[in-house]
């Protein structure tokens, strides 16, 4: 039996009715007593016990004790108890884009990934948050992956995913976020909210479909190979664009896609074969992200890229699997230099 919670304010779960999941399906990690998850795990810490927890019981702690003061997407939600006091929560949701889901899982995968989007606790006393962590995973539905970002910004390196095992996979090419004319972080995320129904009614353009399964560095090389003798300048001018052309052939963070049209303006030009049409000249039209943020008047700020980590959460057999279809690098740990645990 799989416990899924649902976790948004209208099917807000109430604790009568988790007491009475709980007791039929022994979805509970109570460190008193080496209780068994419905899994057939074993677990045990003195005073503490997690169990799923309700939207509700999940604000306090995000709204007034995060950074961020924003709550996330919650699909599963669970709570740390010392002495029956809730001093924890820790939540999981979909991810920030279903790009993220496909480039960590790729396409048949993709449905198993959940990000581990708020850690919080109340006290910060030591052991609490790999406990909360690692209980939490013997509670989720199985097989899943879970990705979590540590924020440099903030000064966090992932103590805790390197405490719990967690394979570090390198930093996000994020180096800005947006504000809104007041000041305050406007997430990406609500940009695309409003892609989705074009609240603003903006222009459509023309976007790539699978744009992040293409492999930069394989393009960068494909189009050097028949690059010839043209110079990035004469490029340029032939498409009516400055510094953009050298972007092209970069096989560094440097790189960027030609667009759509500039593609198969490029491949006459260049003369190259039909490899890589199928997805470079794949698209459909969604409103303008440019617009968006020109109407809301947004505005970037430098950032720190943030650190990501991810997990994955099952049995012995489908763990090898997922790992075999993994689409990271596993890399070196980042140097710890922050203890907190606010995710």
């Amino acid at each position: 039996m799989i416990l899924t919670i649902p976790l948004s304010k209208s099917q807000a779960v109430s604790t009568a009715t988790l007491e009475a999941i709980n007791k039929n399906t022994m979805n509970t990690w109570d460190g008193q007593g080496m209780t068994l998850d419905m899994f057939g795990n074993y677990v045990q810490h003195d005073k503490y016990h997690v169990t799923p927890i309700t939207y509700g019981q999940t604000e306090p702690f995000i709204l007034n004790i995060h950074y961020a003061k924003r709550m996330p997407s919650i699909t599963h939600a669970y709570g740390l108890f010392e002495e029956n006091k809730l001093v924890g929560v820790i939540t999981y949701g979909s991810p920030p884009s279903p790009t993220l889901s496909a480039s960590i899982a790729g396409e048949t995968n993709k449905h198993l990934v959940l990000e581990l989007n708020r850690l919080v606790l109340k006290n910060n006393k030591k052991n609490e948050a790999s406990v909360l962590v690692s209980a939490s995973f013997k509670l989720l539905p199985k097989p899943k992956i879970i990705v979590s970002f540590a924020d440099e910004e903030k000064g966090h390196m992932g103590t805790i995913y390197q405490a719990t095992n967690f394979i570090y996979t390198g930093s996000t090419t994020n180096e800005t976020e947006f504000i809104d004319k007041d000041g305050n972080d406007f997430h990406y995320r609500n940009i695309g909210h409003l892609q989705k129904n074009n609240a603003l009614n903006v222009s459509l353009v023309k976007v790539r479909k699978n744009e992040h399964l293409i492999n930069r560095v394989d393009v960068a090389l494909f189009l050097k190979e028949y690059k010839g003798g043209f110079k990035n300048k004469e490029l340029d001018l032939m498409f009516g664009t400055k510094d953009t052309a050298a972007h092209w052939f970069r096989t560094d963070k440097g790189f960027s896609f030609p667009s759509i049209d500039n593609w198969q303006k490029l491949k006459g030009i260049l003369e190259f074969p039909d490899v890589y049409d199928e997805v470079m000249a794949d698209y459909e039209l969604v409103p303008s992200r440019q617009e968006i943020i020109d109407a809301l008047g947004l505005r970037e700020k430098k950032i720190k890229p943030k650190h990501r980590y991810v997990y994955f959460v099952g049995n012995k057999t489908a763990r090898k699997q997922l790992k075999k279809e993994f689409r990271y690098e596993a890399k070196a740990y980042p140097k710890k230099e922050s203890q907190e645990h606010y995710l």
